[in-house]
């Protein structure tokens, strides 16, 4: 059964859900992205929520990525590429109940 936490990112009130077994990954998720965005803000380049999130993902996504390259790594392209889609579900998941506020 789903559980819901309280959370913040760039000091923004988000409620999300997970399963029980996944709270500490969604807790990790949340605190890189929350430090990924205040980097990007605090570069002052970019002062929109919305493009922050998107600097961000894109920022994350091209670390998991590049690390494929790394000699030794021992990580496949095949392997970030579920990572993330695992994330991406997790996060659909997550933000599913913030989309009722909108309704």
């Amino acid at each position: 059964m789903a559980e819901t936490i309280d959370v913040q990112i760039l000091d923004l009130p988000y409620k999300l859900s997970h399963e029980p077994d996944e709270k500490a990954l969604l807790l990790e998720c949340v605190a890189l992205v929350d430090a990924r965005m205040r980097q990007i803000k605090q570069s002052g380049k970019v002062q929109s929520v919305d493009r922050i999130a998107v600097m961000a993902a894109l920022t994350l996504a091209r670390e998991m990525l590049s690390a494929t390259a790394a000699p030794g790594a021992g990580i496949t392209t095949a392997d970030i590429k579920g990572r993330l889609r695992d994330m991406i579900a997790i996060a659909d998941q997550a933000l599913a109940p913030q989309e009722k506020l909108f309704d």
